[in-house]
């Protein structure tokens, strides 16, 4: 497998987050995801791993509240974005990890919560330059993506809820993830239809459906009936997962 460098995936990500054009349904997906987790967690001391924190903002809102709150994010200057909005808040239990979260090794029973939010968990893959790695059955059986969630699941307390951000495989949300890309200054290169968009830029993002999430988080020791998909609008779920 050609193993293309990071860098310039970490730079599309960046440009993505400045970035001040949002496509209309994913920032209806982004608000109302917000809106179900304010609702439900805000203001209470939870333990928190937020993964892929991007700039830190959801620390800004849960961590206040006195919880432990661990961000880990993979691109360094995102990374900085979090510590300097966490550093000029005052939060000193914000905790940023940088690093790869094929490698993160959480200790087990420790968070309350834990979540991937903003479609990340459609960017956990194996990093590849040849997109036909990226056959069906990898998609339903993603060893990276299984690696990192199923580290985490076992992180949790029991009782514990975690929570990821997905596109539905529909073609609204195919339409969404490329118009995005396309206002945030990336290229497209995967023909319409696929499973997934991926960018010249190395970006890379799949969507879902149901069963799809429900083979992956069971090889992650989540049985389908510990798995809730709350309907953010037409292109995207939040999933709840509790152990």
């Amino acid at each position: 497998m050609t193993t293309p460098p990071r860098s310039s995936e970490d730079d599309a990500v960046k440009g993505t987050l400045l970035s001040a054009y949002t496509n209309p349904l994913i920032k209806e997906a982004r608000d109302r995801q917000d809106e179900i987790l304010i609702e439900r967690f805000a203001g209470r001391p939870w333990a928190i791993a937020d993964l892929g924190c991007g700039n830190g903002y959801h620390g800004s809102i849960f961590a206040p509240a006195g919880g432990t709150y661990h961000g880990y994010e993979v691109a360094p200057q995102i990374a900085e974005l979090a510590k300097a909005r966490w550093q000029e808040a005052g939060l000193t239990n914000a905790r940023l990890i940088l690093g790869d979260l094929a490698v993160a090794e959480p200790q087990e029973n420790s968070y309350d919560l834990v979540w991937c939010l903003y479609f990340t968990p459609g960017n956990l893959r194996d990093r590849s330059e040849d997109l036909t790695v990226y056959s069906d059955a990898y998609l339903d059986r993603n060893p990276y993506f299984i690696g990192v969630i199923s580290r985490f699941f076992k992180a949790l307390k029991p009782g514990g809820r975690m929570f990821l951000t997905v596109y539905k495989d529909v073609p609204d949300a195919e339409a969404a993830q490329v118009d995005f890309y396309l206002n945030t200054g990336q290229h497209p290169v995967t023909p319409p239809g696929s499973r997934f968009v991926a960018t010249a830029e190395q970006f890379w993002s799949v969507r879902w459906t149901e069963a799809s999430m429900l083979s992956n988080l069971g090889a992650c020791g989540a049985a389908d009936g510990q798995v809730i998909f709350h309907d953010l609008n037409r292109i995207a779920w939040l999933v709840e997962i509790e152990k």
